[in-house]
């Protein structure tokens, strides 16, 4: 059995501090970031029961709880910004009212339950699985940036003395992803495919092929606006793969 607490503060991303902001003068929109922000303070909790049943083997399921305050979300606000459309149509300066979009402090909680498995079989063989599931909530009306309600991840692997090779599998279901001016906009559910192989030729030099996206997936997003879903973009990144010389002196 373990259990552990925290405390940590963790400093506002760059981008969320940047004082820029973009706006529309067509729809009188804007996003922008915020040099206010205060930093990030989590209280974190932590259990968990883990039994090795076996050399190699372990079973075990864990608990968690993050209570954040200022953690950075995005909110919406009113500002008066010069209408250089407008402007340029009157001849005088116009000023209007946009509605922007911004990273703004507020409080946020992050529970949930982990289970892992992990397996050999055999002599070289083995299986890897684990599972989170996240219930997250905020002050604010938005749902918690990047968290996902259901991941998991089921690995193979073989190692010996000279070679390991491994598949995985990873799943997240989808999760918020920002604000898009003043719309909300949400990553859908994706599976992610990988493999790797690596030799040990000598006890100096080893050679390793990492291979990711290999269900080559779409990235597919979407934004909510009236209670509708709304296509908002799709990625597709391809196929990666990376080889990797590895030399001790």
């Amino acid at each position: 059995m373990r259990l552990a607490a925290s405390q940590t503060l963790t400093r506002p991303d760059y981008s969320a501090l940047a004082g820029s902001v973009s706006l529309d003068d067509l729809t009188h929109t804007g996003s922008g970031g915020n040099p206010l922000l205060d930093p990030i303070v989590s209280t974190n909790f932590d259990a968990s029961l883990e039994w090795y049943f076996a050399p190699r083997a372990l079973l075990a399921a864990s608990v968690f709880t993050m209570d954040m305050d200022d953690y950075v979300a995005f909110g919406t606000e009113t500002r008066a910004y010069l209408d250089q459309a407008a402007t340029a149509a009157a001849g005088s300066d116009v000023f209007a009212d946009y509605q922007v979009s911004l990273p703004v402090n507020t409080n946020a909680k992050v529970s949930g339950l982990e289970l892992t498995w992990e397996q050999p079989l055999g002599e070289n063989f083995g299986l890897s699985t684990n599972y989170t599931y996240a219930d997250s909530s905020s002050d604010g009306a938005k749902p918690v940036f990047g968290t996902s309600e259901n991941t998991y991840n089921v690995s193979g692997y073989f190692e010996n003395d000279r070679f390991n090779a491994r598949i995985s599998y990873t799943y997240r279901s989808e999760f918020y992803a920002g604000v898009s001016r003043t719309d909300d906009f949400f990553q859908d559910a994706v599976g992610n495919l990988a493999a790797s192989i690596g030799f040990r030729a000598t006890d100096r030099i080893s050679v390793s092929l990492d291979a990711l996206n290999l269900n080559n997936p779409e990235l597919k997003y979407y934004s909510v606006k009236n209670g509708q879903e709304l296509p908002y973009a799709v990625y597709s990144n391809g196929r990666q793969y990376y080889l990797n010389f590895r030399l001790k002196l």
